[in-house]
C-alpha cells in the first residue's frame, strides 16, 4: 500500500476530471450559442413580419381619413400576416397589451415609444406596428430562462408616387410637349397609351424625376430630361383617383333661387361682366358660371363643393354649364378649402357644353388663389369632372402673376390644357385622357403634401419604412 504522502502526489486521473470539467463548460457555451442563434433568427423574421405589416397598414392611411387604425387598414395588416404564414396571432390596436404567443399590435397614429423617442407619435400620418413573440429555449431553461420574449418595430408612411397622368389607352400624343421647356416637375409621369407615339415633344420638355410610357416617344429630343422609360405596364389601378365617391348632391334638383352679388347656389347660369365684390357658397349651380368681367373685380368662394351643372342660361334662355374664369386686369379671385365638381349634362354627358376653364394672363396686376380642402373624403382634389363629360379642360396661369392653384385636376374622360407657371402651389396633380403642356409659360408641378392630412389623394401611392 502506498503512503499517503505518496498517494496525494499521484496526479494520474487528473487530465480527465479537467476534461470533463471543460467539457461540461463547453456543452454550455455552446448552449447557449444556440438558443442566442435562434432567438437571433426569430428575431429577423419578427422585423420582417412588422416591416411588411407596417408596409401594409402604411398604404392605407389615406383610406382611413382620421380614422385610428380603420378597418381596411387592420385588414391590410392582417392579409400581410397571413401572407408571411402567420395565423392564429393575437391582433391589438392602439397600444394594447394583452395578448398571448405572437402579438400583433396595429398603431394608428403612432404610440409605443412616447413623443420623447418617437418625433411621429400621435401623427396620423404614420402606422405603427409591433410584433413580439414568446420563444421558448433549448438549454437555458436550466438556469431558469424557460421563454424570451421578442419583440419587434416598424413604422411607415406613405410615399409619393407619380402625380401627373394621362389615361388614354391607345393615343398618340397622350401627353403633348409642343414647345422646349414646357415642364417642371417635382414627380413622375405616366403615360398610359400604347401608342409607338404616345409622349410626342418638339425639344427637350424641361424635368421630372421618372417618365413610364405604355407605349413609345416621338420628338427630337424627347429622353433626354430624363429618358421616358418606355414599354412600360399599365399601372393598376389605371386611374388613381376612380375610387373617389360622387358628391351626393351631385345630382340634386336646381336650386328655386337667383343670385345678384351672393350666390348659394343658382337657378341660372351666373354671367358677371361687371366689376364689383362678388360671394359665392357652397351648392348646385345649374347653368354654371361665368366671369368675364373688365377690371377691377373680386370674387370669393367659400370652402366646400360646388356642383357644376348645365341648364338654363341668363333669364332662362339657352344652354350654358361650365366654371370658365378670366381674370383681367386688377382683379382678384379666392377660392380656398374648395372643390368643384362639373356634373355636365346629367342626361347625355358626353354632349356637355361646359367645361372648365380659368385662366389668368395678366402679370402682376392680378391674383389667382385656388386650394383644394386639406381633409375629408375629396382632400386635396380641386376640380373634378365626371366621367363620360369630354369637355375640354383650359388652365393657364401667367408666369409673373401672384397667385396659387393647389390641387388634383381631374377629368378623366377629357383633354387638359395646362401652362400654370411659378406660383406658389405646394403640389399639383394632374389626371387627365389627355395632357397638353402648351407652352405658354414652364408649367410648374409640385409634390409636397404636407399640409394635406392624409398625404397626396392618388390611390397608387406606395408606402415607406421610415423606422
Amino acid at each position: 500500500m502506498k503512503p499517503l504522502r505518496a498517494f496525494l502526489k499521484d496526479d494520474s486521473g487528473q487530465v480527465l476530471v479537467v476534461t470533463a470539467l471543460c467539457f461540461v463548460v463547453l456543452l454550455g457555451f455552446l448552449g447557449l450559442a444556440i438558443d442566442v442563434g435562434h432567438l437571433r433568427l426569430v428575431r429577423r423574421q419578427v422585423q420582417t413580419l412588422a416591416d411588411a405589416a407596417a408596409m401594409a397598414g402604411g398604404l392605407e392611411i389615406r383610406v382611413c381619413a382620421a380614422t385610428a387604425s380603420c378597418p381596411a387598414m387592420q385588414a391590410a395588416v392582417k392579409n400581410a400576416l397571413q401572407e408571411n404564414g402567420k395565423t392564429g396571432v393575437s391582433f391589438l390596436t392602439n397600444c394594447a397589451t394583452a395578448g398571448t404567443g405572437i402579438t400583433v399590435t396595429l398603431n394608428d397614429p403612432p404610440c409605443a415609444l412616447g413623443s420623447a423617442k418617437d418625433p411621429n407619435t400621435g401623427n396620423t400620418k404614420f402606422v405603427e406596428v409591433v410584433v413580439t413573440q414568446e420563444v421558448r429555449t433549448y438549454f437555458a431553461r436550466v438556469v431558469g430562462y424557460d421563454h424570451v420574449k421578442v419583440s419587434a418595430r416598424a413604422e411607415a408612411r406613405r410615399g409619393t408616387g407619380p402625380c401627373i397622368y394621362a389615361l388614354n389607352p391607345h393615343a398618340a400624343g397622350s401627353i403633348t410637349f409642343p414647345v422646349a421647356l414646357a415642364l417642371n416637375a417635382t414627380c413622375g409621369i405616366v403615360v398610359e397609351s400604347d401608342s409607338p407615339a404616345a409622349l410626342t415633344c418638339l425639344a427637350a420638355f424641361g424635368s421630372a424625376p421618372k417618365i413610364n410610357v405604355t407605349g413609345g416617344t416621338s420628338g427630337l429630343l424627347c429622353g433626354s430630361t430624363p429618358k421616358p422609360n418606355t414599354g412600360v405596364p399599365v399601372p393598376t389601378p389605371a386611374d388613381p383617383l376612380a375610387y373617389l365617391p360622387v358628391p351626393a348632391s351631385a345630382s340634386s334638383p336646381c336650386p328655386t333661387t337667383v343670385g345678384v352679388n351672393t350666390f348659394t347656389g343658382n337657378k341660372y347660369a351666373v354671367n358677371i361682366t361687371l366689376p364689383g365684390t362678388y360671394t359665392f357658397n357652397p351648392g348646385i349651380y345649374c347653368g354654371g358660371i361665368n366671369f368675364t368681367a373688365a377690371i377691377a373685380a373680386n370674387i370669393t368662394f367659400k370652402p366646400g363643393i360646388y356642383i357644376i351643372r348645365d341648364g338654363p342660361g341668363i333669364l332662362g334662355l339657352g344652354t350654358q354649364g361650365g366654371l370658365n374664369l378670366t381674370l383681367p386686369l386688377l382683379s382678384t379671385v379666392t377660392a380656398n378649402g374648395v372643390m368643384f365638381y362639373n356634373q355636365g349634362n346629367v342626361a347625355a354627358p358626353a354632349s356637355s357644353l361646359g367645361g372648365f376653364s380659368i385662366t389668368a394672363p395678366v402679370p402682376l396686376v392680378s391674383t389667382t388663389v385656388f386650394t383644394a380642402a386639406t381633409s375629408g373624403t375629396y382632400g386635396g382634389v380641386l376640380m373634378w369632372q365626371a366621367k363620360g363629360v369630354t369637355t375640354t379642360g383650359t388652365y393657364i396661369g401667367s408666369l409673373l402673376g401672384g397667385g396659387k392653384f393647389e390641387g388634383a385636376i381631374y377629368q378623366p374622360s377629357a383633354k387638359v390644357a395646362y401652362a400654370v407657371g411659378a406660383l406658389s402651389s405646394a403640389y399639383n396633380i394632374l389626371v387627365a385622357d389627355q395632357l397638353n403642356f402648351t407652352g405658354q409659360v414652364i408649367s410648374t408641378i409640385g409634390s409636397n403634401y404636407s399640409a394635406l392630412a392624409n398625404g397626396s389623394p392618388l390611390q397608387s401611392d406606395t408606402a415607406v419604412l421610415v423606422q
